[in-house]
């Protein structure tokens, strides 16, 4: 969620002036993203504010990133560096970047035509491709833990805290969406063992790909941003995750299995998975959104955020539909790709 930003214009102005030597005259605000973004001199430079909750080591991995990707010539972006060679500047306890201006526009998640899914799932191949080599240890993100009884009985716990919270009168789809989510993590808790995860896939990953971290231009991907995300984690995670973003047959949460084995089958022309990957691939998305109530809180504490809480129902829906068919998902990849393994 964006924070309240720390600066005014006059400062930007003056870090900007000190820093990088570079005079600015137009400061615009941008409402885009999750972090304060500013518009410098007419679109020439963008500044970016990051979160609190960001770290030194967690920019610095993600400039390492941006310039390793940069050499294997994977569009992202290009940062500015200050005038004692650096990448970033600490202002008021904020972690300040500035790169140059990518001239695009981005677009709404499930927007994207057969083409656009597909170079999605080329570009996330080829980006773990790249990073196979990257000389940086990121941060593990052991999903493994999102499926231990442990984790399920604490998501559940918490759904159920937040079910008695409202009035299901007052919330009726909420309500309805939460008792959903409980019966379904309670039902994969008592019949999956998950016993074999250790196979899973593990490598560097962007960490939050999406189309939501894509620049187009003239409808293709001109630059991939955020890499802030990036860790070590099973990938068919950011397979799947990243095709139901971007289909537009998966506007409504409805995973559109023949699209989703063309975005497989183009993303392992550049990095190989195995039968272990492709039988967990949809109970892995399943079981971490099932455990989520991200949204329907945010509306519960403030009505305001309707945009969270369309999000939240998307999500459940997405639940609803890999549920009912995380099997057949499976098995049609595993049968689709077995001559390969």
């Amino acid at each position: 969620m964006i924070e309240k930003t720390v600066f005014t214009n006059e400062e930007i102005i003056d870090v900007m002036k000190t820093n990088y030597n570079i005079a600015v005259d137009h400061v615009e605000k941008l409402n885009q993203g999750s972090a304060n973004l500013y518009s410098l001199n007419g679109n020439k430079y963008i500044l970016k504010e990051f979160q609190s909750t960001y770290t030194m080591r967690e920019i610095d991995n993600e400039i390492a990133i941006i310039n390793h990707l940069r050499e294997d010539n994977i569009p992202v972006p290009e940062y500015v560096k200050t005038l004692n060679g650096d990448y970033s500047v600490i202002y008021k306890g904020r972690i300040v970047i500035v790169q140059r201006y990518i001239d695009g526009y981005t677009v709404k998640s499930n927007t994207g035509n057969f083409i656009q899914m597909l170079e999605s799932a080329e570009y996330l191949g080829r980006i773990i491709q790249s990073l196979k080599t990257l000389n940086l240890d990121l941060p593990s993100n052991d999903v493994s833990t999102w499926l231990s009884r442990e984790a399920m009985n604490e998501s559940i716990e918490k759904l159920k805290n937040l079910f008695a919270k409202i009035s299901k009168t007052k919330y009726p789809q909420i309500a309805k969406d939460l008792t959903d989510k409980i019966f379904m993590l309670k039902y994969i808790k008592d019949n999956f063992a998950f016993k074999d995860v250790g196979e899973l896939t593990i490598m560097n990953t962007h960490g939050d790909y999406s189309v939501l971290q894509f620049i187009y231009k003239e409808g293709k991907i001109k630059a991939i941003l955020d890499f802030a995300s990036a860790c070590k984690m099973p990938i068919v995670w950011e397979v799947i995750r990243s095709y139901s973003y971007i289909d537009k047959n998966a506007k409504e949460g409805k995973i559109d299995i023949q699209h989703f084995v063309k975005y497989v089958k183009t993303f392992t022309k550049y990095v190989p998975l195995n039968s272990t990957d492709l039988k967990y691939m949809p109970y892995i998305y399943l079981v971490q959104l099932l455990e989520s109530s991200f949204g329907y809180k945010q509306y519960i504490d403030d009505d305001s955020k309707k945009n969270l809480l369309e999000f939240a129902y998307f999500r459940t829906r997405l639940c609803r539909n890999l549920f009912e068919n995380a099997d057949e998902i499976a098995n049609v990849l595993i049968k689709e790709f077995e001559r390969c393994l």
